[in-house]
């Protein structure tokens, strides 16, 4: 009696043992069905930028079969030539960046720009309190050609001042900027709204404006991939364009402004307070910034691509208005609205068509 029940339980142990060897086995093979796919971005992200880390650790790039990789830079220049050099699959980089990149023969196409407008705002010493006694003053830039330079040229421009009003001094990012402003190293720069809530009770700086109050639509980060995988890969296209959009609209959700903050605290070292978190959320994801800061529909607008790229004409950034074909595929977004219809961020609602957009 004893060895049957010996051998009885041998049997039961020896099913166990095989069924959690099976289990174990397709978790494997489940893994190793996912595809690995890696997206180069600024490192720390800016919270608006966050949508790529909340796609990967929210699980939505992983429900449409890819297995996302955040690859962080310091700089959009790196970002781009580590996509020409094959090093990563996607590279999410400023709107001149990519543009003169791709205007320059990189292989690569524009296939969404979640980030369609910017949101910096002009932080100056209180001592000015007008565009106009910006002439000559010292305007912390992290290099000339980026993004923090080329649009407040077009701010200064649209407030009367030519090129050359103002002397642009080279620091670094936007905390390094904002730095040099409340040190009083220099007078003025573009900060983000999240270093701005961080610096705005120091004393001695002020804000002047915001950007997007007086310039069209400037898009802060386009998201290229190369033509190489778009040609010979256009389903895991499509399966990451999917899976960016879908965290996107999922993050203007309740569950998904929990979710998203908590993916901010964990990937962005700024440690913001829960008050400014709820400030951060409700300008980029409320009413009070552009509704195209994180945009649910893709960021693919001919008009403000074409405007943008006269002004860097204008700026001798580039020669000539590179062709959109060359530009961007905007098949993927599309077929995204096409199957999953347009997000109105001030409802909330989504599966619309045109039609029900225009109807207020």
């Amino acid at each position: 009696m004893f060895n049957r029940q010996a051998a009885t339980f041998e049997l039961a142990a020896g099913a166990a043992l095989a069924l959690v060897g099976c289990l174990a086995s397709a978790t494997v093979a489940a893994a190793q069905d996912l595809i690995p796919f890696r997206i180069a971005s600024q490192t720390p992200p800016i919270f608006e930028y966050v949508y790529i880390n909340y796609a990967i650790e929210g699980g939505f790039l992983k429900k449409e079969g890819i297995d996302g990789k955040f690859v962080g830079f310091t700089s959009g220049l790196t970002t781009t030539q580590a996509l020409a050099s094959g090093s990563v699959d996607a590279a999410c980089d400023g709107f001149t960046g990519t543009i003169g990149a791709i205007s320059k023969g990189s292989a690569a196409k524009v296939v969404y720009a979640v980030n369609s407008d910017n949101t910096y705002v002009v932080i100056s010493r209180d001592t000015i309190t007008s565009p106009a006694e910006l002439k000559g003053k010292k305007w912390a830039i992290t290099q000339m050609g980026a993004i923090s330079q080329t649009y407040a040229a077009q701010w200064l421009t649209k407030n009367g001042l030519p090129d050359g009003s103002v002397d642009w001094i080279p620091i670094g990012g936007t905390s390094a900027r904002a730095r040099a402003v409340v040190a009083g190293q220099v007078d003025v720069t573009l900060l983000t709204v999240g270093e701005w809530l961080r610096i705005k009770d120091q004393k001695g700086v002020r804000f002047m404006a915001a950007l997007s109050d007086t310039l069209p639509p400037l898009p802060l980060n386009l998201c290229a991939i190369s033509t190489k995988m778009i040609n010979e890969k256009p389903e895991v296209v499509q399966k990451v364009v999917n899976g960016i959009i879908n965290a996107v609209r999922a993050a203007r959700t309740p569950e998904g402004k929990a979710a998203y903050i908590a993916v901010a605290r964990k990937v962005d070292p700024s440690k913001y307070t829960d008050q400014q978190y709820d400030e951060l959320y409700d300008y980029y994801f409320g009413e009070k910034g552009s509704e195209l800061a994180v945009d649910p529909n893709g960021g693919l607008y001919p008009e403000v691509y074409v405007r943008n790229m006269k002004t860097m004409i204008e700026e001798k950034n580039i020669d000539a208005i590179v062709p959109l074909e060359k530009l961007w595929d905007p098949r993927f977004v599309n077929k995204y609205l096409g199957d999953n219809g347009w997000y109105d961020v001030r409802s909330r609602k989504g599966g619309l068509t045109l039609r029900d957009l225009t109807k207020r």
